[in-house]
């Protein structure tokens, strides 16, 4: 699955700038269409794409180039008649096919970007961001499903599943390695994001060898600390085994070290879950921000 999500975020784009820069069009209309749906596959990939996968930065070459090719192509069919002769039937379908496709994209574009706002921002709590030394990128955030799968689970519709960056803008060592310190979060301190009392506090789960299908669907949080504070429940998960520092009843402040990032219970690869729960329903957590996939943030 990862190496097709490779091909259509890594190599896909290039088709596009190809056609558009070298493309043979018998109107401006026709070049119009295939821009727009170059424009929404673009847009699409840059919104919905788990970026800290296949290199963060890759993101921002694509909007780079996407440009450039579009000034250049835009030059190029200047002298074109607006409609051209009457197509012929491949023509035809074949515009309607990019219209088509740039309605899909279009549309999953809109919807994830209706992600980066809150619905009920009042809701929120701010806390102190549990992670430092380094660069950040959130996975899956946001207030829709189509940026954080999360948020079809009431409990869990605001989590974050945060991982973080080397110096290319990648997660791991390779795109899929089978060693857990290969990737760059595994084993990093979590720190306590706000001052409040353990009210749950589990480290009896092994890890899992990543990317396999040995998930815990049985214990999907694994080992994991749950901090009252707030007027509300904050769950870290997915703690490394034997680093869990706090007991249930234990007292926190703000950055008390309370484990390390590991791969236990149900998923695929270390990563930090933190979601908040108030009152049975899961409500938004800010960092002086609200973030959503392919936010990033820098700690020194």
């Amino acid at each position: 699955m990862l190496w097709i999500q490779a091909v259509i975020y890594t190599v896909l784009p290039l088709f596009f700038f190809i056609k558009l820069y070298k493309g043979s069009y018998a109107s401006q209309r026709l070049w119009f269409i295939e821009w727009i749906l170059a424009a929404m596959f673009i847009g699409f990939i840059f919104v919905l794409g788990p970026w800290h996968i296949f290199m963060y930065y890759l993101r921002y070459v694509w909007l780079l180039l996407f440009i450039i090719v579009s000034f250049i192509s835009f030059k190029k069919i200047k002298p074109l008649p607006k409609k051209g002769p009457k197509q012929d039937k491949s023509n035809t379908f074949s515009a309607w096919l990019s219209i088509v496709l740039a309605i899909y994209f279009g549309v999953m574009m809109v919807l994830g970007l209706s992600g980066y706002w809150l619905e009920n921002e009042d809701q929120a709590i701010d806390l102190a961001f549990p992670l430092q030394s380094g660069v950040y990128a959130v996975g899956h955030g946001g207030s829709h499903s189509s940026i954080n799968y999360h948020h079809t689970h009431p409990e869990q519709r605001y989590a974050y599943d945060i991982l973080q960056l080397n110096k290319w803008g990648l997660r791991a060592r390779g795109l899929t390695p089978s060693e857990l310190e290969n990737y760059n979060i595994y084993n990093t301190p979590i720190y306590s994001p706000c001052a409040g009392s353990i009210t749950e506090a589990v480290d009896q789960y092994e890890d899992i060898p990543p990317l396999q299908s040995e998930t815990d669907p049985e214990d999907p949080a694994g080992n994991h600390v749950a901090i009252s504070c707030q007027n509300a429940d904050v769950y870290i998960a997915h703690i490394r085994p034997g680093t869990v520092t706090v007991e249930e009843g234990d007292e926190v402040t703000e950055e008390d070290v309370i484990g390390k990032v590991g791969n236990t219970g149900n998923t695929t690869e270390p990563h930090l879950h933190i979601h908040a729960v108030r009152d049975g329903e899961g409500i938004p957590i800010t960092y002086g921000r609200f973030l959503k996939r392919n936010s990033l943030v820098f700690r020194e």
